[in-house]
């Protein structure tokens, strides 16, 4: 993604692209704490950790690999 990334894109990302429960999404440190913020005034709750999207767990990105703006997404390895 190339445009701001917020609680509301980030819905339309999980829903365009068919992400299912073994789907992490990790973002951008910046982009995290946005979308975070928006997700606990929306849902009136305090966020110490990952939260879910429509199922999705959100991630926040702690390898600098993820680019401000983007949304990256990985698997859940097989167990």
């Amino acid at each position: 993604m190339r445009y701001a990334i917020s609680y509301d894109s980030v819905q339309e990302f999980v829903l365009e692209h068919d992400l299912k429960e073994n789907n992490i999404i990790v973002l951008h440190p910046h982009d995290y704490d946005v979308v975070a913020a928006e997700f606990a005034d929306e849902n009136n709750i305090t966020i110490y950790r990952s939260f879910q999207i429509l199922g999705i767990s959100v991630v926040e990105d702690t390898a600098d690999e993820v680019k401000k703006n983007h949304i990256s997404v990985m698997e859940l390895a097989a167990s």
